[in-house]
């Protein structure tokens, strides 16, 4: 499920607009970092009045003092919103890290696709529309994406895997005609489901490093890199932009949320973030979970905001490849890893583990994890860094 998420810096406030468009797919729940003793009013206010570094945000430090606090919000791509603020020392280096923000983001947008074609490019439409065909030429990005993917499809024991998008394709198609005609919205028949997911072997995804090539071997497996692609293309923009010299800032790519270096607008140097409660009718109680970081990644995975209706049924975009349908044990499942790539992964595979099983993986994979069941009731790992 692809949902609008808002990240807020602690200096002040940066708001993702709450409505853009029809077509708007954002796959993670909201993350807003918040200041101490803030509320929303405040932090709308501010973000009215003042677009620099709020004197009572700046610790009393010379480097801090010299620094500008900018932000900018790009629309354009990955079908979501794309949240930057950094503290740079003058408005013309933060312009210089957005031209770069703008160029990485459109370069993966178009590479990493699997519904629109762009001209000149050979992306993950175009390797679907050649399946069982012939090999297809990509750029190196490409095969770079599917080996990680193949990785990952290891890692969860076959659960994450990009090779199930004729399967997850029938849901998202269902999902489209229920918004766009919801009296003719349904679910897809189980003799259809289970037909799809018989195609579904990630050894038909054929890659040739030496010729750059990708070749699936099976016409009716489909590509679909919707647990994957995103978070993998945060990592590598938000790589460039510290290789560019960025040393403070936040990047939150539809809610793949990656904190650069440390806050220095803060006394501590870190950012506390809020995620969002699943319950959206609670307003008294808009975060489930207010946490202290630094230098490391948030990702959300939750059901809450991309679905559909039949019969009074919520029909989500998160399935479970045993049972083929929607994954019922979790609202919302939020991690914190340094990786965000893995974070963004395992967010959806720990979304379709029960919480034993879930639990002892984030032990293996040394992430910090909060789950939000059904009845909103939280469980978190032990090193969960819950600000009291």
């Amino acid at each position: 499920m692809k949902k609008i998420l808002m990240i807020l810096a602690l200096a002040a406030t940066l708001s993702a607009c709450a409505n853009i468009n029809e077509k708007e797919n954002i796959e993670k729940p909201k993350l807003e970092a918040v200041k101490d003793g803030s509320t929303q009013a405040d932090d709308n206010k501010s973000k009215e009045e003042n677009s620099g570094v709020k004197s009572e945000d700046t610790p009393q430090n010379s480097e801090t003092n010299e620094l500008e606090k900018h932000t900018e919000k790009v629309y354009e791509y990955f079908d979501t919103i794309t949240t930057f603020m950094a503290y740079t020392k003058d408005e013309e280096e933060f312009e210089h890290y957005v031209r770069v923000l703008n160029e990485e983001l459109k370069k993966y947008h178009e590479l990493y696709n699997s519904y629109d074609a762009f001209e000149g490019v050979n992306n993950f439409r175009t390797i679907n529309e050649n399946a069982g065909k012939e090999a297809v030429a990509v750029d190196p990005k490409i095969i770079e994406l599917i080996e990680y993917s193949k990785e990952m499809y290891d890692l969860t024991g076959g659960k994450i895997n990009i090779a199930m998008g004729s399967l997850l394709g029938l849901w998202h198609d269902a999902r489209e005609i229920s918004v766009n005609n919801p009296d003719e919205a349904k679910i897809p028949e189980e003799s259809v489901l289970k037909k799809a997911s018989s195609h579904k072997d990630i050894n038909a995804i054929e890659i040739d490093k030496e010729k750059n090539t990708v070749y699936i071997s099976d016409p009716d497996v489909r590509i679909d890199i919707g647990a994957i692609g995103k978070g993998y293309a945060t990592k590598i923009i938000a790589k460039r932009l510290e290789e560019e010299g960025l040393k403070h800032g936040i990047l939150s790519v539809g809610g793949d949320d990656v904190l650069i270096g440390d806050n220095p607008a803060s006394e501590n140097s870190y950012y506390k973030i809020a995620i969002q409660n699943p319950d959206l009718e609670d307003k008294e109680n808009p975060y489930s979970s207010v946490v202290s970081l630094r230098n490391t990644s948030v990702v959300t995975s939750g059901d809450y905001q991309r679905y559909f209706m039949v019969d009074g049924k919520r029909y989500h975009h998160i399935i479970d490849p045993e049972t083929m349908y929607p994954s019922t044990k979790w609202r919302s499942v939020s991690v914190i890893l340094d990786d965000i790539a893995e974070a963004d992964t395992i967010s959806t595979y720990l979304f379709i583990l029960d919480y034993e099983e879930g639990l002892e993986f984030a032990k293996k994979v040394g992430a910090e994890v909060l789950w939000i069941d059904e009845d909103y009731n939280s469980f978190a790992t032990e090193g969960w860094p819950e600000v009291n």
